[in-house]
């Protein structure tokens, strides 16, 4: 029973393993995949897609409309009309008409001149480049985010590998000197005192495979992945420095504002409030209309109206054209001041473009700034790495022949597990710093994380 049981579960965690996807993704691919599959991107694709029909609605309402419409009318019982027909003093009763009649008639009008028609079109194309920059916006916020979520859990991942490593090392040398101390060459109190370096350790690794876990599900976040996706981030911290190294091509390459994103929607939104100032100047210019109508009317005094042999049955066709218009004359200063403020909003815009150039020219500059240090703060720190691990591997060395004391192997593999930390936050800061820069220089298409 219990061997069926255990061939039962083991065939479950097979099928199990088969129904999880497993994704190996270098940088490049999550960041592809990303801009594909990610929540905002998807929506501001789909925004693009409605921009599009926000303008074929704006261009069919100056085309022809065209419309159809009919009834079928029974008249139970007939108005009347009273005249004293005769002079008589009596009044007499009339009814005109007959019981059932009908009516079909087909119209069509045809806008022929609104200015507001006009400004309408080229607003509606202004929609369109809003969309188009919200969209890649968009693309190099998501760059971002996915970079640096990778980023994350590359430099958890390979200081875990550190840690885990520090305490297999460690775990070595306490069983080495529990060794020592039965044979009296060590006292208890630094078996204890390395004891605890190595619980500590324990509680280190532990702490960094829940974060490592965090990360990867914030990745899968950001890429727009189910979570239960297994993933193996194939590109390495190595590559990932080289990738953060070659970002000093970057402090060569010359910052124009107005390619930057922000500027440009900001540039787009003006545009738009132009549009808004020329829609209420075009409000004192008259708009002129046209129509016609077909309409056929079936009478009879039977409910068939369209039977020709029915009781008094007859028809008609009718048919119309019309040309109207429609004049401002006088609004009280109502349209005036409208124009005055959509001016002043347009105003407000110049002044909110110029100090953007200004803000995102001081941003590129920081962030020139911020990557220079961060890759001259990282090469430093690597140099600490390699100093620590001597340190600690000498006083190892010295713990075993009874030089030196648990306190001081302890205190040098806190020093060697600090500068780990430290060098691979480093690397994490210059990584990100580099996507920051690519950012500040805000257009898609000079992103270069490939």
């Amino acid at each position: 029973m219990k061997r069926s049981f255990l061939l039962l579960a083991l065939a479950m965690g097979s099928l199990s393993a088969l129904g999880q996807q497993r994704m190996d993704l270098s940088l490049d691919q999550a960041i592809s995949y990303a801009l594909e599959h990610n929540a905002q991107i998807r929506v501001q694709s789909l925004e693009k897609k409605a921009a599009e029909k926000v303008l074929i609605q704006n261009i069919a309402l100056g085309l022809p409309s065209v419309s159809m419409g009919g009834n079928y009318t029974d008249n139970i019982e007939l108005p009347a009309q009273f005249f004293d027909i005769n002079q008589d003093g009596v009044i007499d009763k009339l009814q005109f008409g007959t019981r059932y009649n009908s009516v079909a008639g087909l119209s069509v009008n045809q806008l022929v001149f609104d200015g507001s028609y006009i400004v309408a079109l080229l607003a509606t194309n202004v929609l369109r480049d809003m969309a188009a920059d919200s969209y890649e916006k968009a693309t190099i916020d998501v760059r971002e985010q996915v970079a640096q979520a990778y980023h994350l859990r590359v430099i958890l991942g390979e200081n875990l590998t550190a840690l885990q490593a520090t305490l297999a090392n460690t775990a070595s040398t306490l069983k080495n000197l529990q060794a020592m101390q039965g044979e009296g060459f060590v006292s208890e109190d630094d078996v204890d005192q390395l004891s605890i370096v190595y619980h500590n350790l324990e509680a280190n690794v532990a702490n960094l495979e829940s974060q490592s876990q965090i990360a990867e599900q914030l990745l899968k976040l950001q890429c727009g992945m189910a979570p239960e996706t297994a993933l193996h981030l194939t590109t390495s911290l190595e590559n990932l420095l080289v990738l953060a190294e070659s970002g000093q091509a970057l402090l060569g390459v010359p910052f124009e504002v107005q390619n930057h994103i922000d500027y440009r929607q900001l540039s787009t939104n003006r545009k738009g409030q132009y549009l808004n100032l020329q829609n209420e100047k075009m409000q004192f210019l008259p708009k002129l209309y046209a129509g016609y109508g077909f309409n056929r009317q079936f009478v009879s005094e039977s409910a068939n109206v369209f039977d020709p042999n029915g009781v008094s049955a007859n028809n008609a066709t009718f048919q119309s054209w019309n040309l109207s218009a429609q004049v401002p004359l006088f609004s009280s200063g109502r349209k005036i001041a409208r124009v005055q403020e959509q001016f002043i909003k347009l105003q407000e815009l110049d002044i909110l473009l110029a100090n953007t150039e200004n803000a995102l020219t001081l941003q590129h500059a920081q962030a020139r700034a911020d990557y220079a240090n961060a890759l001259k703060v990282y090469q430093i720190q690597v140099q600490n790495v390699s100093l620590s691990q001597r340190v600690m591997k000498n006083t190892e060395v010295k713990l075993i022949e009874g030089v030196a004391s648990s306190m001081d192997y302890s205190q040098a593999s806190s020093q060697y597990q600090q500068s780990v930390a430290a060098m691979l936050q480093a690397a994490n800061n210059a990584l990100n710093k580099r996507v920051a820069l690519e950012k500040s220089m805000g257009a898609y298409n000079l992103q270069t994380l490939e």
